[in-house]
């Protein structure tokens, strides 16, 4: 006794076809979340001058921003020039391993000399020898 007839032909619909594209763009989903590097943003827009320069750049630096408006930012807060020193020395204070605290300065490219050169002599009257001014890859002149 046969249930299904020899010459029954299947119904060939379009989603046969379309589990296998939706497999393929899963896993690239998958690997581009993970292959992906997700930053950490600056707490204000800043847009350093260029360098040609290639120097290693210190992930554990603690980040000082000033901006176009010459306002100073210190670990996502607006601070003074007045009021730069004593955070500072706080987390100067908290490393276990004090030989290895460096600043890093990020001073928009729009920010005059004379403002830049200010914060950096209160950073050294602070006792901070250690400073890293950061910049953006930029094109070598002929």
């Amino acid at each position: 006794m046969k249930l299904v007839a020899e010459n029954s032909t299947r119904k060939d619909n379009g989603d046969d076809q379309l589990i296998p594209l939706i497999n393929i763009v899963f896993l690239m989903l998958i690997f581009f979340m993970v292959a992906g590097q997700i930053s950490q943003s600056d707490a204000t827009f800043v847009s350093p001058p260029e360098s040609i320069a290639e120097a290693p750049i210190d992930d554990e630096a603690m980040q000082i921003l000033i901006d176009a408006e010459l306002n100073i930012w210190l670990k996502d807060q607006q601070i003074t020039l007045d009021e730069l020193e004593a955070p500072l020395v706080a987390a100067f204070e908290q490393m276990a391993d004090p030989e290895s605290f460096t600043l890093a300065v990020k001073a928009d490219g729009d920010v005059p000399v004379e403002n830049l050169q200010a914060l950096l002599q209160r950073i050294k009257a602070a006792g901070f020898r250690r400073v890293t001014l950061l910049t953006q890859p930029g094109e070598a002149l002929p």
